[in-house]
Order: structure tokens, then sequence, then C-alpha cells
């Protein structure tokens, strides 16, 4: 079962990794990076602000949003990385032993760290994605805001693309199995769930912050 599941995982890689050209080469190259998204982040963040503390009305309900997603990326980091990586151990696409590395295309001769199962990318990206689009469909109705409600309805798909472009290009890089951004995408829902529905849910209650008056 394990062997039909890893076959079919290749096949499929050796179908969406290919040679685009250097434009592609180049795009997604930047769109797997950390750096490219910080525009992302601090439109999020300012999201935040304005609906967690109008006018400094509320800073506990901000300052729990803004430590609820760093635990959303920390724990999806180390599961993936400092948990899963080690411990299942399957070597990335790129890797000479993965066994298809010779007919995997590769950017900037970037083959990632030797164990790619699960992605923490997938995990982390779309754990913000996930936990953002959880706060922020309980948070529109706060009219004190001032915000258009078309940046709510915008925000699902904005958070999705996010996620899926950054999910692709370690496939097209050829660091990650889509088998390994399954697991990461599975992963990051697991944290963003816990972390909404758990930690930031009850950490408000005992805070006895008041959506409504924040």
């Amino acid at each position: 079962m394990l062997n039909t599941l890893n076959d079919l995982d290749q096949q499929l890689m050796l179908w969406l990794n290919h040679d685009g050209g250097a434009f592609q080469d180049q795009l997604w190259w930047i769109l797997s990076g950390k750096l490219t998204w910080l525009p992302l982040y601090a439109i999020l963040l300012w999201l935040l602000v304005r609906l967690c503390s109008p006018i400094g009305r509320n800073w506990k309900h901000l300052v729990l949003c803004v430590v609820t997603v760093a635990l959303v990326v920390l724990l999806a980091d180390q599961i993936s990385s400092g948990l899963i990586k080690p411990w299942i151990q399957r070597p990335r696409p790129a890797r000479p032993d993965s066994g298809i590395a010779e007919w995997i295309h590769i950017v900037n001769d970037y083959r990632g760290g030797h164990y790619g199962f699960v992605s923490s990318h997938a995990a982390n990206t779309w754990g913000i994605a996930l936990w953002f689009m959880l706060l922020l469909r309980d948070l529109r109705h706060n009219a004190a805001s001032n915000i258009p409600q078309w940046v709510f309805t915008a925000n699902v798909p904005a958070l999705a693309t996010f996620a899926a472009l950054n999910c692709y290009s370690r496939i097209y890089l050829g660091v990650h199995y889509p088998g390994d951004i399954l697991g990461g995408l599975i992963v990051g829902t697991c944290v963003a769930l816990f972390c909404y529905h758990v930690a930031y849910k009850r950490a408000k209650k005992w805070l006895k912050i008041d959506e409504k008056s924040a």
C-alpha cells in the first residue's frame, strides 16, 4: 500500500514539476521566498489593529491575536520540521537517494534539507491562512473599524491563493512531493483549528474580552 502511494506521488511529482524556462524559474523562486509575502502579512496586521483595537480600546485582544498566530507558526513549524521530518525521513525529490532526482527540475541548485515529509512551508502558510479566515469571519461585524465589507469577502480567496501559490512553488522547485504538501496542509489545518478554537477562544474568555466592544 505504501509503495503504491509512493509510486503515485512520484508520478504526480514528475507531472507537476517541469522546466518552465527562466521566467517561471524566477517567478516560483520569488513566490517561495518568505520575504515576498511581507506586504500580505503587513495588511493582515493592519486588519488586526483595526478590528481588535480600534483607537486603542482593547489592546488585549490585539495582543492575543498576535500571540495566537505566532503560536500557529511555532507549532506548525516544530511539528513538521522538528517532529515528523526526522521521524519519517523521506528524502526530498531533488535528493540523489529519492530515486527520481535525475528527472527533477531544480532551480538555482536549491535542493532544501535532506528530508521533505511533511512540508513546513505548506503547514505554516495554510495554518496562517486558515487561522485568519476563522478570525476574520467572526470579526467582520465590527462596524467601529470602518473597513469595507468587500475586504472580508475577499479574504478567503486571497488567503487560499497565497497558500496555493506558496505550496506549488515548492513542487516546482523540486523540493517537495505533492504528498509532502498534502501532509503539510493537514498539519496546518489541525494547528490552526487548535489555536483558534482552543487557545484563542479560551484565552479570550479568561481575559474577559468582548468582541463587540473590541
